[in-house]
């Protein structure tokens, strides 16, 4: 009896060590909050629907900032379904000098241009404590292609510090 306490002890000691390595960084690890919210619209013809699903990307610093730092920033890339709803939360995109073009209002993200309209923390957290949206839409489940971004929780905590 005693070794099977002392089993399941340890099983569950690995699985708390394992999630709690794996999972997203906490709130106070991160030197910067999120803050800003833009919505991006593809430059060049769609691929199928693709424009009725439009990517939202949350950044620490404004794109202009973001434009004259010479660090790459992790950004927030989420897909909406007509900014209606989320569809899917895609993760972490980097974003480097050279994918912003200030004058054009372009960003390259994923090897797409868009052009990218910022959106105030109103419309922002609409999206994020609203994921499902009022459009009825299937959602499937999509493999992760990027790195986990921060949960949405957290996101709609910061969000709310700068409404």
């Amino acid at each position: 009896m005693h070794s099977r306490a002392l089993g399941w002890t340890l099983a569950v000691g690995m699985y708390v060590a394992a999630s709690s390595a794996a999972g997203p960084p906490q709130t106070g690890t991160r030197e910067s909050p999120y803050r800003h919210g833009y919505y991006l619209f593809l430059v060049g013809p769609p691929r199928g629907c693709e424009d009725c699903y439009i990517p939202l990307l949350i950044t620490k610093k404004t794109l202009e900032e973001s434009k004259t730092n010479n660090t790459a920033e992790d950004s927030v890339l989420i897909t909406t379904y007509e900014r209606d709803s989320i569809w899917h939360y895609d993760g972490l995109v980097r974003i480097a000098q050279k994918d912003i073009s200030e004058l054009e209002r372009k960003v390259r993200v994923l090897d797409r241009n868009y052009r990218y309209q910022e959106i105030g923390a109103k419309e922002t957290l609409r999206i994020l404590e609203n994921p499902m949206g009022k459009i009825p839409i299937s959602r499937i489940p999509l493999p992760a292609k990027l790195p986990a971004g921060p949960p949405l929780k957290e996101l709609i905590a910061e969000f709310r510090a700068v409404e």
